[in-house]
């Protein structure tokens, strides 16, 4: 696993005078804004149990990252429908308690992630089925991770190093302000996170992202 310091040299030279704690919350929020806006760290969690009647489990991410968007979810072997929330309108989703719910169960067909750490199935299912939901999701770090995945700092160190200098260069009244390094900064990560999201759309291959239709 990489650490925040790895950043250090990509960094620092930049904005002299500035405190290493004060550049790891800068890295560490590149770090997690990158992760956000390219989705290029996806991984398959551990599998989840489905317990009949219940709609709601929890989200159980590696060590020091949390889900930043739950990708792909299966139960059993049929892919479920992502859904917002706004679009469920059956209460006992939220609510299995009250008199008169509807006791009726099937197999879920949608899955909703309600925040970074939970999400909810719907049908409400019937069965309890062990390890039936598989899950793949994208990741970032967490508010105190110390360390990171290897591949953003092996493929992205500079991307992530311009999202930081962003962020200490534009902080005010610092021995280190420079408001057009900036700038200039701030425009060299967003170019980052446009390969970056490119990238993991393909999926490290060089396929057409276009279908191609048999017999044309």
């Amino acid at each position: 696993m990489a650490t925040l310091s790895d950043f250090y040299q990509y960094v620092i030279p930049e904005v002299p005078g500035c405190p290493e704690v004060t550049a790891d919350v800068a890295i560490r929020a590149a770090l997690i804004e990158f992760c956000e806006k390219t989705l290029v760290i996806q991984r398959d969690l551990d599998p989840v149990t489905v317990v009949k009647g219940i709609t709601d489990y929890d989200i159980d991410p590696p060590a020091s990252q949390l889900v930043s968007r739950l990708m792909r979810v299966w139960y059993k072997d049929v892919e479920l429908t992502p859904t917002a929330p706004d679009n469920v309108h059956n209460a006992e989703v939220y609510n299995t308690l009250f008199t008169g719910a509807d006791k009726e169960r099937s197999d879920p067909r949608m899955f909703i992630q309600k925040d970074e750490r939970t999400f909810s199935i719907y049908p409400i299912p019937k069965d309890t089925v062990a390890n039936g939901l598989t899950i793949r999701a994208a990741l970032k770090p967490t508010r105190n991770a110390e360390t990171i995945e290897d591949v953003l700092f092996e493929d992205y160190a500079e991307t992530v190093a311009h999202g930081a200098k962003y962020r200490l260069l534009s902080m005010a009244s610092k021995p280190w302000t420079n408001g057009p390094a900036a700038s200039l900064a701030l425009a060299a990560f967003n170019s980052g996170i446009n390969v970056a999201r490119q990238r993991a759309s393909r999926g490290h291959t060089r396929a057409d992202l276009r279908v191609r239709l048999t017999g044309v």
